[in-house]
């Protein structure tokens, strides 16, 4: 890239500013809604062995849309939803430890990532959408209510879940996402350039893509999986499907007034990593004042936005102490 397009980067990255209020938009659709049961899918089992936990591989069909799910161990259910631009392999480190503690690891490829399918369109791609396919697992999986552990996007989809449909949740962990009331920082608004250069069709998946993915690159930091993301996303239309939840979603709106949302009613962990360059954690902080139930704030120090993968020690036990 030449030296005045990196200029021109550097000076357009400064000046974006995302308004969210495609996500408060849906969160008040989400509270008048109702989603239905019953749902056929396809199963492949791999037999326990006492050295070998359950594993069973769902292709579950929700609204045309098949969704891959791995299913691991038994006893008490716990869904683990991913984010960007990631797939349910984040959760490697917490699916044997969890698993290995009495739980039934539920781990899906969100649509439009890993093995789920790629619908097309932007809409498709609505929270409204993903909150239906992560009750529609739940369903498939005769499942009445399950622990969430969810990052990113997915933690985007748990709290919209668990303001919508109250009774399949039993006991929340959000991973730097907060709930979508959480006040505005101007931190925060800093923060989201990306999110508003994510609206440019085309534009931003051949700016992603250039020279071997080399502003990908630099917007990970060497964080995450990043080859791993490279090859999911270099599919056909994958990188455009993972883009599309932020179109959906995040497109700039006129200002509104927010919705009143019920409070959530499930027992919430918040978790922020000191590291994270795309989330201001004073806004997770600020997150308890929406949950009715019990809360609890933890920050992870020296990790990244990624924080499975960083601390993933760290993370197990909170997990076994705030589920267990």
């Amino acid at each position: 890239m030449k030296d005045h397009s990196k200029q021109k980067s550097v000076n357009s990255r400064r000046s974006f500013i995302v308004g969210f209020g495609g996500v408060l938009a849906t969160a008040a659709a989400l509270t008048k809604t109702t989603f239905g049961r019953g749902l056929e899918h396809e199963s492949l089992l791999v037999a326990a062995s006492p050295s070998t936990p359950r594993y069973t591989e769902h292709h579950i069909p929700r609204d045309g849309v098949s969704l891959h799910v791995e299913d691991h161990g038994s006893g008490k259910p716990v869904l683990l939803l991913h984010g960007w631009p990631d797939s349910s392999y984040l959760w490697r480190n917490q699916i044997p430890f969890l698993v290995a503690h009495g739980f039934r690891a539920i781990a899906p490829d969100q649509r439009g990532f890993g093995r789920s399918d790629r619908p097309e369109g932007v809409a498709a791609y609505s929270l409204q959408n993903a909150v239906a396919d992560l009750v529609g697992i739940l369903d498939a999986l005769g499942i009445d209510a399950a622990d969430i552990v969810a990052h990113d996007w997915g933690a985007a989809v748990a709290w919209l879940t668990a303001t919508a449909h109250p009774n399949r949740v039993r006991r929340l962990v959000v991973l730097s996402v907060p709930h979508p009331l959480a006040p505005y920082t101007l931190r925060q608004r800093e923060m989201a350039w990306y999110m508003l250069f994510f609206q440019f069709e085309g534009i931003a998946e051949a700016w992603l893509q250039r020279d071997d993915w080399t502003l990908f690159r630099e917007m990970l930091r060497g964080n995450g999986d990043v080859d791993r993301y490279i090859s999911d996303l270099s599919r056909p239309d994958a990188l455009k499907a993972s883009l599309n939840w932020y179109r959906a979603n995040l497109a700039p709106r006129l200002p509104e007034s927010p919705p009143k949302l019920p409070p959530v009613e499930a027992p919430t962990l918040g978790i922020w990593s000191s590291n994270d360059h795309y989330l201001d954690g004073e806004r997770m902080k600020l997150s308890g004042q929406f949950v009715k139930a019990r809360w609890r704030y933890e920050q992870i120090d020296d990790a990244s936005h990624w924080i499975p993968l960083d601390a993933p020690d760290r993370l197990n036990q909170l997990l076994i102490e705030w589920l267990g």
